[in-house]
């Protein structure tokens, strides 16, 4: 029976266009390892959306003048949009302002509270005296009493990642008047009866996260966890179904990553079932450095808690991206924006894209987007090694042999040294590749991958089928093309999860083979694959563009482009 892996990407905030920061900090790797776990044959869903409650909503949704539910509702087909255009092979991306959503957080709610883990109290909540409200998190901005920040938001400071309780100089954003505490009634988790379940299950991952993710788990842990509150003063959100909350909704770190189960259930009862509620499905959670305490201490002492589902196999936790060594920023023009792939024009080849990412994903420390290094990436990787070992192998095949190669590979005590190391290189980079992916090393694979071609650049060059038939033995410069083919369609098939749309291309309009290299089970073939007899290929092209210094500077301002949010609204 095939085992069953579940993935899911970080769901995103849709109060903004995303940036190129986000998309490598979940999408991007979370798509990649799931393309890698459906081509090796396992049972493979891949589950996102768009995290629609939540205050940063109802800020932007104020600053642009329109109802919350048309704000978050637009974005959210534009965040779809990005990530369909940029590949992202999700089996459903949907949100969480859903009925079966809201179905499914409510009884996860009601068994933790049957199963005596909320409690009712009193906090302290920042009040604006002028705007007669209390402030949820996004309201109130002030000086975080850890790093100094004097535009920290009421719940955690973009600049440290300290999740925060209290501000210095607490201001209210909307008129900017100072933001008093004042005690209201609300709803509390109580994460300190789960430590000893949630630590145990912590030690259980010793191996199996990285240690950074690892050891931010443990500092929660070890300074002791806290019964926390769960409901905020505002509308916008899911009620609390207990008598007297009636105004009051679940607090989005609490709703939102329920978000997985309930999305997997929209998508099927069946998968609901199976990967959630049998022991013997794993589950790897991609996200981002701000999100490995939610995924690694709230969302998992919640499961606990409940006692209904299984928790993640891995916590893939990132790292950020930052730009040139700065972070992002709109207003000053520091990024890559993905409002420009909404409409792209054929300016940006996706798959360039996502393969220069794929080399700068933040695994273990946090990486920069340069723009040098894109166009270093494409022209020496993806041009001078992936692209080149398929250009010349075909067109050799095309030149001398008009594109037909007729003649089967010899027996093996006909074969020479390099066609032996040849043939043990397809034998054995699969293998390499795919223990990288295990490990959910995907820098690592993608470096692999190029190695292989590599190893196929080397052996054509040193075979010299050029040199071959020019002393008339083409029966020999066949049999070495022959072999140089069996390697490209082995590396169509591993390169599959970084560049799916020119691995097809290679494979179907090139190499001329049958089926699709990017659908599943295909792994298992690329140890093995032999090109048959006879066999006539395709109209062999370059597949990737060399970039120049004026070709760079004209993609370079357009993805640069900053935008103003209200232009998606017609204001």
């Amino acid at each position: 029976m095939k085992e069953k892996r579940l993935i899911t990407s970080a769901l995103t905030y849709v109060n903004n266009i995303p940036h190129v920061g986000h998309i490598v900090g979940c999408h991007l790797p979370a798509d990649i390892f799931a393309r890698y776990c459906r081509s090796f044959g396992y049972d493979t869903t891949f589950v996102g959306g768009s995290d629609m409650h939540g205050t940063p909503s109802l800020v932007t949704a104020q600053e642009v003048g329109l109802p919350v539910e048309v704000l978050t509702e637009r974005l959210h087909q534009i965040h779809k949009e990005i990530y369909e255009k940029l590949e992202i092979s999700y089996d459903i991306y949907s949100n969480t302002h859903t009925d079966i959503h809201k179905e499914v957080t409510t009884d996860f709610f009601l068994t933790l509270n049957k199963n005596g883990y909320i409690s009712q109290g009193e906090a302290e909540v920042y009040y604006c005296e002028h705007c007669k409200m209390f402030l949820p998190d996004r309201y109130v901005v002030g000086t975080c009493p850890r790093c100094g920040y004097e535009h920290a938001n009421g719940d955690q400071c973009e600049k440290c990642d300290s999740l925060l309780t209290s501000l210095e100089n607490a201001r209210c954003k909307t008129c900017g008047k100072p933001a008093t505490l004042k005690k209201t009634k609300h709803i509390f988790l109580r994460l300190d009866k789960g430590t000893k379940m949630l630590d145990k299950y912590i030690e259980s991952k010793k191996d199996v996260w990285r240690p950074h993710v690892y050891a931010e788990a443990k500092k929660w842990v070890q300074e002791g966890l806290k019964e926390r509150c769960i409901s905020r003063d505002n509308k916008w959100g899911f009620p609390i179904p207990l008598d007297g909350f009636e105004n009051k909704v679940f607090y989005v770190w609490f709703d939102a990553p329920i978000g997985y189960i309930s999305l997997t259930k929209e998508l099927s009862e069946q998968k609901y079932q199976d990967l959630w509620c049998k022991k013997d499905a794993k589950i790897y959670n991609f996200v981002g450095k701000d999100n490995i305490q939610f995924h690694t201490v709230f969302f998992p002492t919640m499961l606990l808690e409940n006692g209904e589902y299984n928790l993640a196999h891995n916590v893939v936790g990132l790292n950020f991206l930052n730009f040139e060594g700065q972070k992002f920023s709109k207003s000053k023009r520091i990024g890559v924006f993905c409002n420009s792939i909404l409409d792209n024009s054929n300016k940006i080849d996706i798959d360039t894209l996502r393969a220069y990412l794929a080399t700068i994903i933040p695994e273990n420390r946090d990486t920069d987007f340069k723009w040098e290094d894109f166009k270093n990436n494409c022209n020496s990787e993806l041009v001078g090694k992936f692209g080149n070992l398929f250009n010349r192998s075909l067109n050799m095949v095309k030149s001398y042999f008009g594109g037909s190669l007729n003649l089967p590979l010899p027996a093996e005590s006909e074969l020479n040294d390099l066609d032996k190391e040849i043939l043990q290189a397809i034998k054995e980079y699969p293998q390499k590749i795919s223990e990288a992916f295990e490990k959910v090393e995907l820098r690592e694979a993608y470096k692999l991958v190029m190695s292989y071609a590599t190893i196929g650049n080397g052996y054509v060059e040193k075979s010299a089928p050029w040199a071959l038939m020019k002393q008339e033995k083409s029966a020999e410069a066949q049999k070495v093309l022959r072999l140089a083919l069996n390697l490209c369609a082995s590396l169509c098939v591993v390169a599959s999860p970084f560049i799916p749309q020119k691995v097809k291309t290679l494979w179907q309009d090139q190499l001329a083979l049958p089926g699709d290299p990017t659908l599943p089970d295909f792994w298992q073939n690329a140890s093995k694959l032999n090109i048959p007899t006879p066999h006539t290929i395709g109209t062999p092209q370059p597949i990737f563009e060399r970039f120049d210094d004026a070709k760079l500077k004209e993609l370079r301002d357009f993805m640069s482009t900053p935008f103003d949010i209200k232009e998606f609204f017609g204001k």
